[in-house]
């Protein structure tokens, strides 16, 4: 069902005829990538968005369905679709990452160590790396949202 919903939802997202404010320095650059996420508190998760990420609000709607409501935001080439699901559950503490579907999220950055800077210059917590680029191997790190989700930065590979 959720991810029914997130396919229906993306190109009303994508299409919308909003006319956003200038969004601020996005902390993420990307040449493009969308991730929706499943949260608890809108409200909390699309204010963490905005202040972690400078990321700003697209688009947001009310109930549908079995749908509390929803926040797009973007910049930098990023998409982010908050959901707050009536029925949604958490998954367990003692192992989330072993739940089957989805374990995390992530993107392709144009300038990683400068990415990486200004995640931490925000507070943000990197809870995986950052791990420097190898020849088989991108540059990337993780770190939680406030939700607990995981998201992954990937840079270059290393230059041979």
């Amino acid at each position: 069902m959720k991810t029914f919903i997130a396919f229906a939802l993306a190109p009303a997202i994508l299409f919308a005829q909003t006319s956003p404010a200038p969004p601020p320095a996005a902390v993420i650059t990307t040449a493009g990538a969308f991730f929706a996420l499943s949260v608890p508190d809108l409200a909390a998760s699309a204010a963490w968005y905005e202040q972690k990420l400078g990321l700003t609000r697209v688009n947001q709607g009310g109930r549908m369905d079995r749908v509390a409501g929803y926040v797009a935001l973007e910049g930098g080439g990023l998409i982010v679709e908050l959901i707050k699901h009536d029925d949604s559950v958490r998954p367990p503490a003692s192992s989330p990452e072993l739940i089957q579907g989805f374990s995390k999220a992530g993107a392709l950055v144009r300038d990683f160590d400068r990415t990486v800077a200004a995640l931490r210059a925000r507070g943000v917590v990197m809870v995986m790396g950052p791990f420097p680029a190898r020849e088989n191997m991108r540059a990337n790190v993780a770190f939680k949202d406030n939700a607990g989700n995981l998201i992954q930065l990937f840079g270059d590979y290393a230059r041979k």
